[in-house]
């Protein structure tokens, strides 16, 4: 039955994750109705096949996705639709699966962000004002400063979540870089 479980788990998060990635591209929001009841089955599917084990492998891949990225949302970095999407696939994947995904998903976030500076032109003016924001916070030598306003074009990191889970998922948890340093 585990297996079984993960097969349907998988399917689910493949759904919720082609949805989000429209969603996301389309509207630039990731949708609470697709996220929330994604958090509920997954947190609930694992409690009832696999006891309190499942409950708490799947408890604990909620709170790792929601937890990491939570920060990245109190910075104003990140929405909150993306937030839940990440708590939605720990739920419905657990841990270990969970930092795997938010690995990959970083790495793609990265990957589109460089590529959007790249395509608007804004690659120089972003890593100047970057080195001063910096600098000023490391040295005397340079006035404070923060970064400077512009207009801003917001990477859409559900769609980073989404690439990034799918590796993980392709991936599998074999060849997570994480393999070694998680229980």
């Amino acid at each position: 039955m585990p297996h079984t479980l993960s097969i349907i788990t998988t399917v689910l998060a493949l759904l919720l994750l082609g949805l989000c990635a429209y969603w996301d591209l389309r509207y630039r929001k990731i949708p609470n109705w697709a996220t929330l009841p994604a958090i509920i089955l997954g947190l609930g599917l694992n409690g009832l096949v696999l006891g309190w084990g499942g409950m708490k492998t799947s408890g604990l891949g909620f709170l790792v996705g929601f937890g990491a990225l939570l920060i990245l949302f109190v910075l104003s970095w990140m929405g909150g639709g993306d937030v839940k999407l990440m708590a939605a696939v720990g739920a419905l994947k657990g841990y270990p699966f969970v930092v795997s995904a938010l690995f990959y998903s970083l790495i793609v976030g990265v990957v589109i962000g460089v590529a959007m500076l790249i395509w608007n032109r804004k690659t120089q003016r972003t890593f100047k004002n970057l080195f001063f924001v910096v600098a000023s916070r490391l040295s005397p030598l340079f006035p404070k400063r923060d970064i400077i306003p512009e207009e801003t074009q917001k990477i859409p990191f559900g769609l980073a979540i989404v690439l990034g889970t799918v590796w993980a998922l392709i991936m599998g948890y074999a060849w997570s870089p994480f393999r070694l340093a998680l229980p």
